[in-house]
């Protein structure tokens, strides 16, 4: 069994998107606490690169995966946009990352069955992907700056969780098949 690397992004000075009464940072670890309760009531191995409202740099984030020998790496944050109707979950992988899109698309099916909409896997070259050596995505759980999608992001993190780990589970069960 491998390790798995949660991140939630941002922290302590960078709030992330800061919306509706909101900051990404603390939603991004609200549910990073609970992906992590729920990956090792699993019996998975879990490492989160924060714990608290603290800021690692996006170099500390990649060097604890890549230290620990990481199986997968998973970064979560909300979206932001000036557009206050912008909507829907988003993932993102490195381009040059196969087992990262395959990851990638296992996390946005069990993401697209919350009934949310779904925008999509994409290839990203943002500096977490680029700099993990392990299959990485990074998952954006909707947009803070759409005041319901915000509503709905502080309301269902169970469910977001859910979604998260079973996607997780889906992509270990299929390494164990090949």
């Amino acid at each position: 069994m491998s390790l798995i690397v949660i991140d939630p992004g941002h922290g302590g000075k960078d709030p992330g998107a800061v919306a509706n009464g909101l900051q990404e940072k603390d939603l991004n670890l609200q549910i990073a606490l609970e992906l992590a309760r729920l990956l090792a009531a699993k019996g998975l191995a879990v490492r989160l690169t924060r714990e608290n409202d603290r800021y690692p740099a996006l170099e500390d984030r990649c060097e604890i995966a890549n230290n620990l020998k990481a199986g997968l790496f998973l970064s979560i944050h909300c979206n932001a946009s000036p557009d206050r109707t912008a909507h829907g979950l988003e993932v993102f992988h490195h381009p040059a990352s196969e087992p990262g899109k395959r990851l990638a698309q296992a996390i946005h099916g069990e993401l697209g069955k919350l009934g949310r909409a779904a925008r999509g896997v994409t290839p990203a070259d943002f500096y977490v992907l680029k700099h993990t050596a392990m299959p990485a995505c990074l998952v954006e759980c909707g947009f803070l700056t759409n005041p319901g999608e915000a509503e709905w992001i502080k309301t269902h993190v169970n469910e977001i969780t859910a979604a998260l780990a079973q996607g997780i589970a889906n992509v270990l069960v299929g390494a164990k098949g090949q």
